[in-house]
């Protein structure tokens, strides 16, 4: 129409910006339906806004791709634990308001129809709220939906990243299963950046699989000069 305003779509593509808070994390308890044991864990979100990753006491660490979630709720729309003890252990203190204000639920899933939850318990009722809003606002975030090649890339490296061992190496295990398709061609590209593939032992630094070496990679990985 001659009377359309271009700008209003230009201001609903804003970009990804995660907050200190949510890069920085936030102590959670974690529970599960099938479960009466609870978790505390740190929950934190990637600078890039690509994943939430948390940590539990054995300092092992989980992912969850943001763009899988399909909504964030909090309060007396979260889901409620039905066992009486569970529900006695999340309680236990009351430090921050009331449970139910205190409650969050992720849904996730790759469609609306097989879904999960993950279930948390903030300490703080104005935690559960702001942290809730702000996981929606990366999940619906209309320019993350429809990421760049780059950007698809760049989300690759910073999961195996957040995935590293003790001794903050890369495990090859997690570079063949995030490209399970081709495993000979992975190892073609690792070998060209002169990084440990499965003919060579070890596992790769996450700051020499990234420097001198993306362009390379992609090369390689996806066998076309033009990348």
């Amino acid at each position: 129409m001659a009377g359309a305003q271009p700008g209003v779509h230009a201001l609903q593509l804003k970009p990804v910006c995660v907050s200190d808070t949510l890069k920085k994390g936030i102590k959670f308890v974690k529970w599960d339906d099938d479960s009466t044991v609870v978790t505390p864990i740190i929950l934190r979100t990637d600078p890039q806004g690509f994943f939430f990753y948390w940590t539990d006491q054995n300092k092992e660490t989980e992912l969850l791709d943001i763009s899988l979630v399909k909504d964030a709720r909090c309060g007396k729309h979260a889901r409620a634990p039905k066992d009486p003890k569970l529900r006695e252990l999340l309680d236990a203190g009351n430090l921050g308001g009331r449970l139910e204000n205190r409650m969050i639920t992720v849904v996730y899933g790759p469609d609306l129809v097989n879904i999960s939850y993950l279930n948390l318990v903030a300490f703080q009722e104005d935690i559960a709220k702001e942290w809730s809003d702000e996981v929606f606002s990366l999940a619906t975030n209309l320019l993350a939906q429809n990421m760049s090649r780059d950007a698809f890339l760049e989300k690759a490296y910073t999961k195996l990243k957040l995935q590293v061992t003790p001794e903050g190496r890369i495990p090859l295990k997690n570079i063949y299963r995030l490209f399970s398709a081709d495993r000979k061609r992975v190892e073609t590209a690792l070998e060209a950046c002169n990084l440990p593939s499965s003919r060579v032992s070890g596992g790769s630094p996450p700051r020499s699989f990234l420097q001198g070496n993306s362009y390379i990679q992609r090369s390689k990985r996806w066998g076309r000069t033009g990348l």
